[in-house]
């Protein structure tokens, strides 16, 4: 019986991985990172900050409830941004927390993966996207 019941949430766990990674695959760059858009990037970069945005959706979304899991998976195949997708699912103070600090360590990564120069146009983008409210 208990080996039954491994197997099953083994089964289930693996469902749950995978559907994560494929929903990391199919967010784009810029909706992670919506102050990258039109940074002009090496190939390498593209796949570090690729590699980054599949680690840090799954971090995102074991902070959330599965109802608000579904509600922000939908927002994001919609293709809207990461962060509008957050502020559809109201988070609670303790969620806003957990994901303050995920979202502050991937920040340091990006940083990590970029030029001077992209860093300036990133704080350029990020201004811009301040000023417009997104």
């Amino acid at each position: 019986m208990k080996s039954r019941l491994v197997s099953i949430l083994t089964g289930a766990m693996v469902l749950i991985a995978t559907t994560t990674v494929v929903q990391a695959q199919t967010t784009s760059l810029t909706q992670m990172f919506p102050a990258l858009s039109g940074v002009s990037l090496t190939p390498e970069q593209q796949t570090q900050l690729q590699q980054l945005s599949q680690l840090t959706l799954p971090e995102v979304e074991n902070v959330l409830t599965d109802e608000q899991k579904s509600k922000f998976q939908a927002e994001l195949q919609e293709g809207k941004g990461v962060r509008i997708a957050l502020l559809s699912v109201n988070l609670s103070s303790q969620q806003q927390q957990q994901i303050r600090g995920i979202l502050q360590t991937q920040k340091v990564q990006i940083s990590k993966t970029l030029t001077p120069q992209q860093k300036r146009q990133v704080m350029q983008n990020f201004w811009s996207l301040q000023q417009q409210g997104n």
